[in-house]
């Protein structure tokens, strides 16, 4: 990657990273992940591409902190990566609706989970509930918060495109 502009150090720094799913595998010199360098400046956009399995997935779970890399360090505004970072978020290819809960409990999910809403979730619930809703509305998904995923598949191909999608 060309050399960063100015002196400033990078927001996200990958510095010599190997990841091995497991300790047999570490033994075994069975890596994943194998010598990631890769620095990037602050508002910097960059897109990992390749074909399935060429662990772009896995990166993104090393860069977030979700996986922790078995040799070398990723630091992130100028902090080394140690567990879950609480600045980064991640949508999954394959879709991840919980089907016992409701539009809006699927929505709400995130908050009843992640810090700092987390503690706050049963206090703030109503007012995430209606923030939610907005939202839902906002996509064309409005009378369907109390709905289940399974339940929603007829009555939501006649939803507008958009909200289909």
């Amino acid at each position: 990657m060309a050399e960063l502009a100015g002196a400033a150090a990078p927001f996200i720094d990958f510095r010599d990273v190997w990841l091995a799913y497991n300790d047999e595998l570490l033994a075994q010199r069975q890596f994943a992940v194998e010598a990631i360098d890769l620095q990037v400046a602050q508002g910097e956009f960059i897109a990992i591409v390749g074909p399935s399995g060429c662990g772009k997935s896995t990166f993104m779970k090393l860069a977030t902190g979700l996986k922790r890399p078995s040799r070398g360090s990723i630091v992130i505004d100028g902090r080394e990566v140690d567990g879950p970072l609480k600045i980064s978020g991640m949508a999954f290819q394959a879709p991840s609706l919980l089907p016992w809960r409701t539009t809006l409990d699927n929505v709400l999910l995130p908050l009843e989970i992640v810090e700092p809403y987390r503690s706050q979730f049963r206090s703030k619930r109503a007012e995430y509930a209606e923030r939610a809703r907005a939202l839902l509305r906002q996509v064309g998904l409005g009378g369907y918060e109390s709905k289940y995923p399974g339940s929603c598949r007829a009555a939501c191909s006649s939803a507008p495109a958009s909200a289909a999608r």
